[in-house]
């Protein structure tokens, strides 16, 4: 059954194949993150979860520090993380906001999958896509007057299940801005 979200998940961006959809299954790791994990990149190949349910955040520490909120996933999204010079990402880490079950693939699955059927680099493509579709969001949200990217937000993300400083740093707004926004809504 939770196979099937994720497979849903990728045939709704390409259509795959019985044996792809097969093999994926069977290569599909499931795991029981707690609130306040990270995920890190550990390696060269890029690293993939899917959020069957839960809450994370993408960020990355200035020189001083200071934490910036680069991205929110929620439930089935797939997050993306990469390292190196050629793939990188806005975040290069991504904490879990909530206890959160998640669905991942091993690097050599990963390989196996993309060097073995010929739908893997059409279906990476688009995951690429779609990541950074939603990566975009942001962008957008902070062009717009800081209330009206605040309401787009809401429309978005569950800003009932996050923290005000964690909207206020994605917003790129302070923390006091945010405060005062948010009650002019309440």
């Amino acid at each position: 059954m939770n196979n099937l979200k994720l497979t849903d998940h990728f045939a709704a961006l390409y259509p795959l194949g019985e044996p792809f959809m097969k093999a994926l299954s069977g290569a599909l790791i499931h795991k029981q993150l707690k609130r306040g994990d990270i995920l890190k990149q550990n390696g060269q190949t890029p690293m993939i979860w899917y959020i069957q349910n839960g809450l994370a955040k993408g960020y990355y520490q200035d020189q001083e520090g200071k934490e910036h909120v680069t991205r929110f996933w929620k439930e089935n999204q797939v997050m993306l993380l990469t390292g190196g010079k050629k793939n990188k990402t806005a975040a290069d880490r991504i904490m879990l906001l909530e206890d959160s079950h998640l669905t991942t693939l091993s690097d050599s699955s990963i390989l196996y999958l993309y060097h073995s059927f010929s739908e893997a680099p059409k279906l990476s493509s688009k995951i690429i896509l779609d990541d950074r579709n939603h990566g975009e969001l942001k962008s957008f949200l902070c062009s717009l007057p800081t209330a009206q990217g605040y309401m787009q937000f809401q429309q978005n993300f569950p800003s009932g299940r996050l923290l005000l400083r964690d909207i206020a740093s994605y917003l790129e707004i302070s923390p006091g801005r945010m405060s005062a926004i948010r009650r002019n809504f309440n």
